[in-house]
């Protein structure tokens, strides 16, 4: 039983440990959603149906253009659960109800969940174990749902989604309930069970796209235009767009970040492959250590089970170290600040404007707003060392 609970442990970490740590508190470098956020099968297969007279529960919301569906089995709660996902190794997915898959639908249009865009489609839906004290809601491709299995196998694309987790609520529930809850374009998705709660902000956006040049080469931008979650901290990087560039021959693409400085709107153009880069190597940091406090704990069956695991992202981190070192030239890092003026507070846009002299965004984030000029020169590649 133990080497089986290893055996499952490990497949969740691996599948999960690149993005996990992600999304903490920003670092430095801010956190993105994941730069490749999963892509719903073309033809998502049809849930099994659940045992006759098996609980179920379907919540749904309407965001602006979009509807977010969510449907579950209704597990009882008992006293024992909270202790039992304690045991739960962080960085490992946690299925959430019974009797078939738990599943995030959206149509209409894409939305913001926590801090990423997720495109419409049919999501798998769990939750992660992030830290101590801490669990995330977590989004996945169903693609073994048609095989039978209503949780995470491992292989799956998955994006984490940035929660709020606590487990001291006055008022239990005694069935898992999870509810999305719309107020025009803002809402939350939330989870009860017993007295544990885990709550997400969910948004409506609206995407645009804006065809442009730097340096002469041809850039496409996205921008991203949403309300924003009440008491959103300004001074936190908050993502507004995404640039698509190519330099050479070498993928440049770059996420847009917002933050309020003092005085100043700020833009943070971080490199996608860089960011990613980095954020896994984080993770899989994090669940090194995980894993070799778990072989501290168990001893020789621990490791005998782990061990392999450890050494598959030993190897991981190696690759990435490589890929970093290789695109130290690309742009990155570059940062833009400009005077900020007083705007109608309660959301983030950002768009292009183009004058014959420069290239300037157009910018408002919670309550600021600003007209940040872009150095072209900064978007070349840097002559290597060697």
């Amino acid at each position: 039983m133990l080497a089986r609970w290893f055996r499952d442990a490990s497949i969740c970490v691996l599948a999960v440990s690149t993005s996990a740590i992600a999304q903490d508190a920003p670092p430095a470098p801010p956190p993105a959603p994941p730069p490749a956020p999963p892509a719903p099968p073309a033809a998502p297969p049809a849930a099994p149906a659940a045992p006759v007279g098996a609980p179920r529960h379907r919540s749904a919301a309407k965001l602006g253009d979009a509807n977010v569906v969510v449907e579950h089995g209704q597990p009882p709660w008992s006293d024992n659960r909270l202790g039992q996902m304690a045991q739960i190794p962080p960085g490992t997915a946690w299925r959430m109800g019974s009797e078939g898959m738990t599943t995030l639908s959206i149509t209409g249009g894409p939305v913001f969940f926590g801090n990423d865009l997720i495109q419409p489609g049919r999501y798998g839906f769990n939750l992660l174990h992030a830290g101590d004290a801490s669990w995330h809601f977590i989004l996945f491709d169903p693609r073994h749902e048609a095989e039978g299995s209503p949780q995470m196998v491992g292989d799956e694309t998955n994006t984490p989604i940035t929660s709020e987790f606590f487990d001291k609520a006055e008022e239990s529930v005694a069935a898992l309930t999870i509810d999305v809850t719309a107020d025009g374009e803002t809402g939350k998705c939330d989870l009860m069970w017993g007295p544990m709660r885990v709550s997400a902000p969910v948004t409506a956006v609206n995407v645009s796209e804006s065809e442009f040049e730097l340096n002469d080469i041809a850039a496409t931008g996205r921008w991203f235009r949403r309300p924003l979650p009440a008491g959103v901290d300004a001074a936190q990087p908050a993502i507004a767009g995404q640039i698509e560039l190519e330099i050479d021959g070498e993928s440049c693409s770059m996420n847009v970040y917002l933050l309020q400085d003092g005085a100043d709107l700020v833009a943070l153009l971080r490199n996608q492959e860089r960011e990613r880069w980095e954020r896994e190597n984080a993770g899989v940091d994090q669940q090194m250590k995980n894993l070799e406090a778990l072989i501290q704990q168990f001893g020789a069956q621990a490791e005998a089970e782990i061990g392999p695991v450890v050494k598959q992202l030993s190897r991981r981190k190696a690759k990435n170290e490589v890929l970093l070192e290789d695109s130290t030239g690309r742009p990155d890092n570059l940062r833009f600040t400009a005077p900020a003026e007083d705007a109608a507070a309660g959301s983030i846009s950002c768009d292009l404007l183009k004058t014959r002299s420069s290239l300037n965004l157009e910018v408002r984030y919670a309550g600021k707003q600003a007209l940040i000029r872009l150095d072209e020169s900064l978007f070349t590649l840097k002559a290597s060392s060697g």
